[in-house]
């Protein structure tokens, strides 16, 4: 499938709410289209949700939820998993910090990424 027609179901899927927990038009750019790259860099991605799990879990004051949501947010933006990213912004601001969110949210990615893993 062409780059065009990437960011056209990309951008269809956003608007019709069913949007993928990440961008894979926006990997694919970061990695100039290497597959192997994009599937080794969300390998690593999710090899580190544990730890952003538990990060996020033992949070218990600001300093703590401005840690974890600011290393959560990073991640997120570099592999494209740009809901997760808005979200872990908000906590980092703390506004409408919902931890339960980003931690549903970081189950969705490893289930998603699970079966790219498997696919490829």
């Amino acid at each position: 499938m062409n780059m065009a027609l990437k960011v056209d179901v990309a951008e269809a899927c956003k608007s019709a709410g069913t949007e993928k927990p990440i961008d894979l038009v926006h990997l694919s750019r970061l990695t100039m289209g290497d597959k192997d790259l994009e599937l080794d860099v969300l390998k690593m991605f999710l090899a580190q949700i544990p730890n952003y799990l538990q990060m996020m879990k033992s949070a218990q004051n600001s300093d703590q939820i401005y840690v974890a949501a600011h290393t959560i947010k990073g991640a997120a933006s570099n592999v494209g998993a740009f809901p997760l990213a808005q979200m872990a912004r908000d906590a980092e601001l703390n506004q409408c910090f919902a931890k339960q969110d980003i931690l549903d949210e970081l189950s969705r990615i490893t289930e998603y990424v699970s079966l790219l893993a498997v696919e490829a």
